[in-house]
């Protein structure tokens, strides 16, 4: 057995008995060395390497500034503001639904933060409008992979750390896309409640339409602050995150009314330092595996194969696409980050397809993946969250799918939809 189908096997067998897959990315990668000839030292290097990188910093500061930005009861504030907005029209708590977790997911980043977040809260508030709650819980899962698109978002981070992609190009590139979404759902909605008996938002007086807003605007200061300092030029990435997490740490001693409970902010550093470490741990160790993988010329023999079958730029783009979506299906989606964008990365510039594009239609290919069953992650944390059986949501999620599906077909032929605006602020 060749070192490199050795390593293989070890780690598809290690990942079987489920060993962290950044422990079995290592020992497979220890296993090849030594298959090799090579010497144990390259491990270290090359894993150090892959964090010895400035824009990886963003990771710990964004994932530290969603966890403050909960503390600060973003949400609560976020969604008084979205009922401010669309609650009126009818059927208007599904559109506050949307509208709420695209403002949630231009703070935090994640759609897990968004589903533990707002769900509950969200799902009450449409069942007593009207909606069925198996739908109100599908939209709820489908309206959350936006915070993984919608700048600030972890997963393009992670994208643009891996196959050393512009990040900013591909935060601002991912904003389009996160509205073509909502718009999408908003249809959805709409499809749904055209001829059901949905009620429409209470009615809200002009003093607390003015307080809603006076107190929001704080908590909506934040995608402005990452976005904006991006596009100006004053911030890169990095030291956007950082001053999201000043500013994070700003709201929620605000909240606290000037008596800071310092064992929440124990709390809050203590969870976002860990997952930080273990992505950080992750991201390392999938660097390892990349350098193998280019060592044994693995990108080129895959695009060999790919091109024996076609060499027609929008097939191959179709081809890639399908087997996202099914990679994104069974694997959850940071791993699929770290191993399936350094081998897919070569093979799009090869066929002519600008990075910061394919980037960006890889993170929401993989995003989609967070809402199908077998192994979406997105699903089950709904599932548990919400106190229902999944396959009840799996029911209702189908069409929503599609409009997310919808939406990744658009955003990957009409390239224009992602580059417009990083062209447009020369951030390619």
């Amino acid at each position: 057995m060749t070192p490199f189908a050795a390593m293989l096997v070890c780690f598809v067998l290690l990942v079987v008995l489920s060993f962290p897959l950044a422990f079995s990315l290592l020992l497979s990668c220890s296993l090849y060395l030594l298959m090799s000839g090579n010497s144990q030292t390259l491990l270290i290097q090359q894993l150090f390497s892959g964090l010895d990188i400035f824009t990886i910093m963003a990771i710990p500061f964004f994932m530290l500034a969603g966890d403050l930005m909960v503390a600060s009861g973003t949400a609560d504030r976020l969604l008084r503001f979205a009922q401010l907005l669309v609650g009126r029209l009818r059927g208007g708590t599904g559109y506050v639904n949307i509208v709420a977790s695209m403002l949630f997911g231009g703070c935090s980043g994640s759609a897990i933060a968004d589903i533990a977040a707002l769900g509950r809260t969200q799902v009450s508030m449409m069942e007593k409008s009207g909606f069925t709650r198996e739908f109100s819980a599908a939209l709820t899962l489908a309206t959350s992979i936006k915070g993984a698109i919608i700048p600030p978002s972890i997963p393009i981070v992670l994208v643009g750390a891996v196959s050393g992609t512009s990040i900013g190009g591909m935060l601002v590139g991912g904003l389009i896309p996160g509205l073509l979404v909502g718009m999408a759902l908003a249809v959805a909605v709409y499809w749904t409640t055209r001829h059901n008996a949905i009620a429409s938002g209470e009615p809200i007086t002009r003093r607390q339409k003015l307080r809603i807003i006076l107190e929001s605007i704080p908590f909506l200061m934040m995608p402005v602050i990452i976005l904006g300092g991006i596009l100006s030029g004053v911030f890169t990435p990095t030291e956007a995150s950082a001053a999201a997490v000043a500013w994070g740490i700003g709201l929620w001693l605000f909240e606290q009314k000037g008596r800071p409970d310092m064992g929440q902010l124990f709390r809050i550093l203590l969870r976002s330092g860990t997952l930080s470490g273990a992505v950080l741990l992750l991201t390392g160790a999938a660097n390892v595996f990349s350098w193998i993988l280019a060592t044994e010329q693995v990108p080129a023999q895959i695009a060999l194969i790919v091109f024996s079958v076609t060499d027609e730029p929008v097939f191959i783009l179709l081809i890639i696409m399908v087997f996202l979506l099914l990679w994104g299906a069974v694997m959850d989606m940071l791993p699929a980050i770290f191993i399936v964008i350094p081998v897919l990365m070569p093979l799009a510039t090869e066929i002519g397809v600008d990075p910061v594009h394919f980037g960006v239609i890889c993170t929401f290919n993989l995003v989609i993946g967070l809402i199908t069953p077998p192994y979406g992650t997105a699903l089950f944390t709904g599932s548990l969250v919400l106190n229902m059986p999944v396959e009840k949501i799996v029911r209702h999620i189908f069409p929503l799918f599609c409009a997310a599906v919808l939406v990744l077909l658009i955003i990957t032929f009409v390239p224009e939809t992602i580059l417009f605006l990083p062209r447009l602020l020369d951030l390619l």
